[in-house]
């Protein structure tokens, strides 16, 4: 029996106490080795991040390229390559879409008897058998690497025209909205014409497309000459499509529907969740409705946790910098406190370091609003507000269940930043997040909330700042010119401005255009020692305690994306927009 197409378990690493994943790719791991080596296949069944394949990952990770990889292939198995342009109307026809997401395969040509399709996994019995027996043909297989499988499959089964089809069926609708009036039976059209076929797939597609295409947020936003739909991608809005006003109506009923929320309220804003599946991985959906004067806002969060790596190594911090995390985490009291702006990625960060403590004989609580990333063996605790269930009075329960580890949402206000101030002087470790704009700032932040400076001083072992900055796109990325001058205004030496090697990305399709693909993070790591309490404890400022702080080693955001441009990850402009000097 085979587990289904991008699944992996886990089995002990021989000789060792660890575990490696196996995909469902192994037949292929013999054919890896030769070409980048039988270590680097073990390093990634034994990495954390969610890989949908061995084949994937070794291209995403730059090891090998798929035309190699399908040329020694084809000549071990003697299979044939695919020809992903020639692939036949009626063989689509045959095979639908949800299958062909579902096995990641692309039909190509049928006869009388046989029906040819592409594939990264030629031995996928499961597939084969499912396709043999739906269409009653013998399935013979063709190979193709899996990125142009998925690239194909969203060229063939979604062509240009799929909005203007869906709108299409959806013009009756529009004209009966448009010409209703009364509230109630507008009411009643928007939950019928909300189930209707055209209507639901329209949400499939903008969902579907939204998540395909990496995006963090997706706005649906009524305007004068229509409903915009845009998708933050790397932290920046994009709009995609435009639909008709009138087709907004029952397009965001249906959201609402599989989100749990009330369709008939349309003048209090709404919280909802959903779960969705792509490409045969869950999705978690966070829905939010604002009534505006154009009509209701819809804003979903996507919670793509296969997209993220919760790991301190991949985090991006310098090697001086995650040693000392890792030591104050391995202290197991006091506070680490992780800020920065929405978005910047703190969770993130929180959660990579939750799964660097975590361990069987170690009792992690967190209280959270939301719960952004389900972790097996931890408690996390979703905040009710209207239920009475705050951050604080979870907090107080949390700390009568023998916690060794407590992870805040985030520090909103004075009663909950004394309750983290006393867990962490009671011997637990506690993790949170504020909103301010640099590390040493944070220490006054507290204090204006009303925490005693000697508690600050004696609770706060450490606090890392950061912000997200776009990385240049490896598929496009060239070298160019900057003047000097431009390189010396964001703190480069003039010596150094001379001879720094500068890159950016051209602008392919991959990274739509952008020059842009993915994000990284930069961090500002403030270590609270014996001389920084001593400035609390005397009240020194925040500009005080940020000298202090950079003469003891501390390397700020503007300095740590500088380090990001001498290593050609991202560019000035990306630096200058997330920092200050």
């Amino acid at each position: 029996m085979h587990p289904p197409r991008g699944a992996h378990t886990r089995t002990p690493v021989p000789g060792g106490g660890g575990t490696v994943r196996v995909f469902t790719d192994e037949w292929l791991r013999h054919t890896v080795e030769e070409l980048v080596g039988p270590e680097k296949v073990l390093e990634i069944r034994e990495a954390p991040e969610n890989y949908t394949s061995l084949w994937s990952a070794v291209v995403e990770l730059e090891l090998t390229t798929d035309e190699a990889l399908l040329s020694s292939l084809a000549t071990r198995f003697r299979l044939k390559l695919a020809d992903l342009s020639q692939s036949d109307r009626l063989a689509r026809e045959m095979v639908p879409e949800g299958v062909a997401r579902r096995y990641q395969i692309l039909p190509v040509s049928v006869t009388d008897s046989a029906l040819d399709i592409a594939t990264a996994n030629p031995f996928d019995f499961d597939c084969e058998k499912t396709l043999a027996f739906a269409t009653g043909r013998e399935v013979r297989s063709l190979l193709a690497s899996p990125r142009s499988i998925r690239e194909k499959i969203d060229e063939f089964y979604k062509p240009e025209n799929v909005l203007n089809q869906l709108l299409e069926g959806m013009e009756a609708v529009a004209e009966i909205t448009q010409l209703e009036e009364d509230e109630e039976e507008d009411l009643r059209i928007s939950a019928e014409e909300a189930s209707q076929r055209p209507v639901v797939r329209l949400v499939d597609l903008i969902l579907s497309e939204g998540i395909t295409a990496r995006s963090s947020d997706i706005h649906i936003e009524p305007e004068e000459g229509g409903v915009a739909v845009r998708y933050r991608i790397d932290g920046v809005l994009r709009q995609v499509m435009k639909i008709p006003r009138a087709a907004g109506l029952p397009l965001i009923s249906r959201i609402k529907i599989i989100s749990g929320l009330d369709i008939a309220d349309r003048l209090r804003p709404q919280d909802g969740r959903a779960r969705v599946a792509v490409n045969g991985l869950p999705v978690d959906l966070r829905v939010s409705t604002l009534p505006a004067s154009l009509g209701e806002k819809v804003v979903i969060r996507v919670l793509d946790t296969s997209q993220t790596v919760l790991d301190l190594v991949k985090l991006g911090l310098n090697p001086e910098e995650q040693s000392k995390v890792e030591d104050l985490l391995n202290n197991r009291d006091g506070i680490i406190l992780v800020t920065g702006p929405t978005g910047s990625g703190k969770t993130t960060t929180l959660y990579s370091a939750i799964r660097y403590v975590q361990s069987e004989g170690v009792n992690i609580v967190t209280v959270e609003d939301p719960v952004e990333y389900r972790m097996q063996g931890i408690v996390q605790v979703q905040v009710h507000e209207k239920a009475g269930l705050t951050f604080a009075s979870a907090l107080r329960s949390i700390l009568r269940q023998d916690p060794d580890v407590v992870l805040i949402g985030e520090v909103r206000d004075r009663e909950t930043a004394q309750i983290a101030v006393q867990a962490s002087l009671t011997g637990h470790l506690v993790l949170s997040t504020l909103h301010t704009n640099d590390a040493p700032s944070t220490i006054n932040r507290l204090m204006n909330m009303g925490i005693e400076p000697f508690l600050v001083a004696t609770s706060v072992h450490l606090i890392v700042a950061q912000r997200l900055v776009r990385r240049i796109c490896t598929f496009c990325k060239e070298p160019f010119e900057v003047p000097p001058a431009a390189l010396v205004d964001i703190g480069f030496s003039e010596q150094e401005a001379k001879s720094l090697k500068l890159f950016r990305g051209r602008g392919c399709e991959r990274c739509s255009q952008t020059g842009y693909r993915g994000r990284i993070a930069l961090y500002e790591v403030m270590e609270c020692n014996d001389d920084t309490r001593e400035l609390i404890l005397s009240g020194a400022s925040a500009i005080e305690l940020r000298q202090h702080a950079i003469e003891d080693g501390m390397i700020t955001l503007r300095a740590s994306g500088r380090q990001k441009i001498r290593d050609g990850v991202t560019t000035i402009e990306e630096v200058v927009r997330e920092t200050v000097i």
